[in-house]
């Protein structure tokens, strides 16, 4: 039975499977409070860990890749020194003057063991070596079911909606029919944990799908694109809603790229019209779609704030006023215990930098960050868990990473993908091997890093960085290889 699973064919079926089913398990369900609660943490993550860990020490144990061995002692090593060195001084922190923000052992040995998964899929997939036909089956099957997920439960108008809790007051139909509803009663992200997470992933999937139809042209193929695009929209948020845009736009400068300048790729009119047209539908859609603005409701009137300057008007009131929650004055930065913070918020910060709670968590994270402005700080990090327990993380990747996990945890946790992108990049023009297909998974690899600032909650989210795990170990060896698999 062992030996059946050392099997190369085996161990890469279940991966591949695993990665198919990744929209299935991230199911809201499965992230309820009850489930978390009864399981101490979502059973999703403890399925993606076992998994991981099962493909990860079968082949890591197997004699036919005991070559690679050296890598993962050094890097594991690292990751060791680190975290002991990250736990000494994030847990050496004196908060006793922000009683929520607590550090939790627990929570950072799971945080990091959750950042170091996408790590282990760069490993496994490297040794198992998918082909190009297979990488490009699973994306298409995972674009079908994400998708497939968002626009059924739209129809049929049971969709989670994208913002604000419950679900959708309106489906696809009402878009065009019914002008009663807001962006936000429309927006859904059918039975996803989150939008924005969403969003991220089918910011990955949907340049396989347009890639897909350059490859080679076929009604399903067109139809998958079509949907994924179809389901960005609905989804609502900016990454997705423009995002498709932007995708369609780039991969066909990609296409003319190397049909005209390089000229390593014969021109195709009948496909390039193919991605005209699924371009030509996504803006007939856009006239109609449901874009929810986050930056927040209504704007303040100035008028109004002038005369509570002018009158006597304490500063808590005037934070009531600009719409700011009451959790952060009143239980994350009391009021009391924090005054000049929030005296300064509202004298000297303009109102429109105050209005949202994603802004009034950037100005107070940074100002917790002042007082533990050091340089052992900058480096480990704060710890993770000290900001989920203060509800403090930030919805800006890599700024709130800076606070983490510090310095190091980035350039550890984040910094292989771009150091796979880049190197991948020099292997495959060295060896003239630069072709659409690797253009494609550079940008997909890369893209996603730039997107989580404006975004955020996207790279350390297992259900993107999987699949950035897939895409980084698969042009790791096809860049190192220099496998021939076709001219595009």
């Amino acid at each position: 039975m062992i030996s059946k699973l050392k099997d190369n064919r085996i161990l890469k079926k279940i991966l591949l499977i695993f990665l198919a089913i990744q929209p299935i398990l991230d199911c809201y369900l499965l992230y309820t409070d009850e489930v978390i609660n009864f399981f101490r943490f979502s059973p999703t993550t403890i399925i993606r860990m076992l998994i991981i860990a099962f493909l990860f020490v079968l082949i890591f144990f197997n004699k036919d890749y005991k070559e690679n061995r050296k890598y993962i002692y050094i890097y594991g090593g690292i990751i060791l020194l680190y975290s002991f060195l990250h736990h000494f001084i994030s847990s050496g922190i004196d908060n006793s003057g922000y009683k929520i923000f607590n550090y939790s052992i627990i929570t950072e040995l799971f945080y990091i063991v959750r950042m170091l998964l996408p790590i282990a899929v760069i490993y496994i997939t490297y040794n198992l070596k998918p082909t190009k036909d297979e990488f490009i089956k699973l994306f298409l099957v995972v674009s079908a079911i994400s998708s497939l997920i968002i626009i059924v439960l739209n129809v049929f108008n049971i969709s989670l909606a994208s913002y604000g809790g419950g679900t959708i007051k309106g489906n696809i139909f009402d878009w065009f029919f019914n002008d009663s509803y807001s962006p936000r009663d429309l927006a859904s992200k059918g039975w996803f944990n989150s939008a924005n997470q969403i969003s991220g992933l089918m910011f990955i999937l949907f340049p396989v799908c347009i890639y897909s139809i350059f490859d080679k042209i076929t009604k399903p193929r067109i139809i998958t694109a079509l949907m994924v695009l179809l389901s960005m929209v609905m989804l609502g948020t900016r990454v997705a809603s423009y995002g498709w845009f932007l995708i369609i736009i780039m991969m066909i400068v990609f296409y003319l790229f190397f049909c005209f300048i390089l000229k390593n790729l014969k021109f195709d009119l009948k496909k390039l019209g193919a991605v005209l047209m699924v371009f030509v539908c996504g803006l007939a859609i856009m006239v109609w779609a449901p874009i929810v603005n986050t930056g927040d409701s209504e704007p303040l009137d100035e008028e109004e704030i002038k005369n509570l300057e002018d009158e006597k008007v304490s500063v808590k009131e005037k934070l009531g006023y600009l719409r700011i929650n009451q959790l952060y004055f009143n239980e994350v930065y009391p009021y009391e215990e924090h005054k000049e913070f929030w005296k300064y918020i509202v004298t000297d910060v303009p109102a429109v930098d105050i209005v949202g709670n994603r802004n009034v968590q950037v100005l107070i994270t940074r100002d917790v960050g002042k007082t533990y402005e050091n340089i052992p700080n900058a480096l480990f990090g704060l710890g993770y868990s000290r900001f989920i327990n203060a509800y403090l993380y930030l919805e800006k990747d890599f700024i709130v990473h800076f606070y983490t996990i510090g310095i190091f945890g980035i350039i550890l946790f984040l910094f292989p993908y771009i150091l796979i992108g880049i190197y991948a990049f020099c292997k495959t023009i060295k060896n003239k091997k630069f072709n659409l297909f690797m253009a494609t998974l550079i940008a997909i690899l890369i893209l996603p890093l730039g997107v989580s600032y404006f975004s955020g909650h996207i790279v350390d989210e297992l259900i993107i960085s999987l699949y950035l795990g897939f895409i980084g170990g698969y042009i790791l060896c096809e860049s190192k290889e220099a496998r021939d698999d076709g001219q595009s």
